[in-house]
């Protein structure tokens, strides 16, 4: 395949849209050669791909070598997971090794 016969399209809605065309190419006829099988070499193609919100648009890049269609999506860079953060919790009960209760005044809540 050649470059000319590859479309690759960014599509709405962050859908990737790759196309093209394959023409027969020109074969040597021999004279009394005889076919049992011939592969089909013509055609259109198309396959549409729907990218992740992750997916940094503006720097996909596409690269067609030996046949071969190499499209590169990159992603946005995810921040590493933060440790959750042990907290000390003060108060008399606590140093003391007591049960921490709580006061009337601590459980009332205004209703409404």
């Amino acid at each position: 395949m050649r470059r000319e016969d590859v479309r690759v399209e960014l599509e709405e809605n962050r859908v990737l849209r790759v196309s093209g065309e394959r023409k027969a190419a020109e074969e040597e006829v021999v004279e009394g050669e005889k076919w049992h099988r011939a592969e089909r070499a013509t055609g259109r193609f198309w396959r549409q791909f729907r990218l992740p919100g992750n997916a940094v648009l503006d720097r996909i890049r596409a690269r067609l070598e030996d046949g071969v269609l190499k499209v590169t999506v990159p992603k946005v860079a995810e921040e590493r997971k933060k440790q959750a953060r042990v907290i000390d919790i003060a108060g008399d009960s606590a140093a003391s090794g007591g049960d921490i209760k709580a006061t009337k005044a601590d459980t009332e809540y205004m209703i409404e």
